[in-house]
């Protein structure tokens, strides 16, 4: 398990020597420098219109009430309304009015789950077709099925009544050969 860079000695050894050595005398790790970031000017520094006057800071936009969102249309813009800040009711009104344009009410084809299955869907003509076909099936079936029992039952009475015959007790006379009985 030598690599190029390591030493020709073993494991152990290795990590006994790298165990006794302390932190101090580790080598640094090679960490790459951090690319530098250009230069951004200072956030807090207002912009300057003319020799050394800074700009007025513009206000900040008062935010939404319900009447703005009363007045939208799906085609406004609705950043303002989903802002921090914003009171909860103006925001539920806003996204009400956004989801009412018809572009969100597009079922695709992945909804499967969403037809009410509780209702029966009505039988096509060819499947009714097909069931009658199948109730003249079962019934041939099921007159198969009794005509063999009745065979059989039949069968095992012709039986009964010849084995009966051979198990009624002959005439056995009471003395035999061997003995007296």
């Amino acid at each position: 398990m030598s690599g190029a860079g390591m030493p020709d000695e073993g494991f152990l050894r290795r990590w006994a020597r790298l165990k006794s050595t302390g932190p101090e005398d580790a080598p640094a790790p090679i960490v790459p420098p951090a690319p530098m970031a250009p230069a951004a000017p200072p956030v807090d520094a207002a912009p300057i219109d003319g020799p050394g006057e800074p700009a007025e800071a513009a206000p900040p936009a008062p935010l939404p009430t319900m009447e703005d969102a009363e007045r939208l249309t799906p085609g406004a813009d609705f950043s303002a309304f989903v802002a921090k800040g914003v009171d909860k009711s103006v925001h539920r009104l806003a996204l009400k009015k956004l989801f009412t344009d018809p572009h969100f009410n597009v079922v695709d084809g992945l909804d499967i789950y969403m037809s009410d299955y509780n209702i029966p869907s009505p039988l096509t003509p060819a499947m009714l077709a097909s069931l009658q076909h199948a109730q003249g099936l079962v019934a041939r079936l099921l007159d198969d099925q009794q005509k063999a029992a009745d065979e059989l039952a039949a069968a095992e009475g012709q039986l009964d009544n010849n084995e009966g015959a051979a198990l009624v007790p002959a005439q056995v006379p009471r003395s035999t050969p061997q003995g007296n009985a």
